[in-house]
């Protein structure tokens, strides 16, 4: 087996193992945006076959990247195609600068989670988090939205706002990612580096909410966002300030993004929250979302040896 970057013809071959053109249309946005190209994409091929295949594409910062794609042909030897596959991309990553590399597998969707977990962790990477996948779908019915909090976009209160909003909910949190980040880059900065995060997604500056108390008082924030590629929301953000926790207002929040994500024509949404954090288990299951599986996200820093 020989692994290698792709080119731009392999693509239609790479992604028909196990996807499709959704797949390829994907791959084309990303490389059209500049968020991807032809060489952060890895191609396994047996006999001038492929047999697996991943994609990477940049982050925010942009030395930081994201698995997508990633898929062995159950006509493979998994281990041998995958160590080829991951062989080859790292080693092309690590060319471009990369200085993290993260995957998220869900078991709903990866034919043996555990097995690719096991080799992700033989070249280095770590599990940093686990989340309780949540799916809302639409009955029809116009989501109701509790009316304690008033909301004002970010287009009313803009980015500085915004953006300390993003630092003051994500104080105390039992996100075991959002823990990590403020510590590592400080509250200030981490409120930032959400907010930049979140716009390379999608940022409609109407749609995203702060709620606030009868008093001026804020309370909280949500942003609900279209995923890109698919016809599908999702709750991407979400919290409420230390001091008005344990009031129930995470589920007025839940709701308005609900509610605006509705109003756009999503007949999915989609909500991810940590395993440990469980209050907004109950909102979400409150508000009609059902549980529908797991994920974990690992990490890599390919600058370190994988026993590092």
């Amino acid at each position: 087996m020989t692994a290698r970057s792709i080119r731009p013809e392999d693509l239609d071959a790479c992604c028909a193992l196990g996807s499709g053109q959704w797949l390829v249309d994907v791959v084309r946005t990303l490389w059209k945006e500049g968020r991807s190209s032809p060489d952060l994409c890895f191609v396994t091929e047996q006999d001038g076959t492929p047999v697996a295949r991943v994609f990477f594409h940049r982050g925010s910062p942009s030395t930081e990247y994201h698995v997508f794609g990633l898929h062995i042909d159950p006509s493979a030897d998994f281990h041998t195609a995958g160590t080829a596959l991951l062989t080859a991309a790292l080693s092309g990553l690590t060319k471009v600068g990369a200085t993290k590399v993260e995957h998220a597998i869900y078991d709903i969707y990866e034919r043996e989670p555990a097995r690719m977990q096991r080799l992700l962790e033989e070249f280095g990477f770590r599990l940093y988090q686990q989340k309780r996948r949540y799916v809302w779908k639409d009955a029809g019915i116009p989501v109701a939205v509790p009316l304690r909090l008033e909301f004002r976009s970010f287009a009313i209160v803009g980015e500085d706002a915004f953006t300390d909003a993003a630092r003051r909910v994500t104080q105390g949190t039992l996100d075991q990612a959002d823990q990590t980040d403020m510590k590592k880059y400080g509250p200030d900065a981490a409120g930032r580096m959400y907010v930049a995060l979140l716009k390379d997604i999608e940022f409609l500056s109407d749609e995203w909410q702060l709620g606030f108390l009868s008093d001026g008082r804020l309370c909280g924030l949500v942003v609900p966002q279209r995923l890109p590629f698919e016809d599908e929301g999702t709750i991407n953000y979400i919290g409420v300030v230390p001091e008005l926790r344990g009031s129930g207002y995470g589920f007025d929040l839940l709701m308005k993004g609900t509610a605006l994500l509705q109003r756009r024509g999503l007949k999915t949404v989609i909500a991810e929250t940590d395993v440990l954090n469980r209050p907004p288990h109950a909102h979400l299951e409150r508000a009609g979302y059902a549980h529908k599986g797991t994920l974990k996200a690992l990490r890599l820093d390919p600058r370190q040896p994988a026993n590092g």
